[in-house]
């Protein structure tokens, strides 16, 4: 379940991207979309953390999803070096979230998230 979930954060994130660089040519666009893609990252390194507690993915994939967002990003106006600081920050919160918690509150929290995510994409990619 969260491995679909994750597929669909993906592909948000390409259409994003790809919507993002029709916008970027425009100065006056461009600032606002290299925070857009500092909130992306961020949220893409709070993800890579559940997905590490919760999903079924080997680290190689999470590595491999990584890197396509990276360069997604950069069609935004990331440098690698703003991707990997916004990611670290998103992952590394939540990360210490997920510390303080019980295996039990991880598990509940898991079953939670998927549920959130599902009912956010739901419909939205197929």
């Amino acid at each position: 379940m969260l491995k679909s979930i994750l597929t669909r954060l993906l592909a948000a994130s390409i259409t994003i991207t790809a919507f993002g660089s029709l916008h970027a040519q425009s100065p006056e666009a461009a600032p606002n979309m290299v925070q857009m893609g500092h909130q992306l990252a961020t949220f893409s390194g709070s993800m890579h953390s559940a997905a590490e507690v919760c999903g079924d993915y080997t680290k190689d994939q999470l590595a491999d999803m990584k890197a396509k967002q990276k360069q997604q990003m950069s069609q935004m106006g990331l440098t690698a070096e703003e991707f990997d600081t916004a990611f670290d920050a998103g992952k590394k919160k939540t990360d210490e979230r997920w510390d303080t918690m019980s295996k039990a509150e991880q598990e509940s929290a898991c079953e939670e998230l998927q549920q959130q995510m599902s009912q956010a994409f739901k419909g939205m990619i197929k």
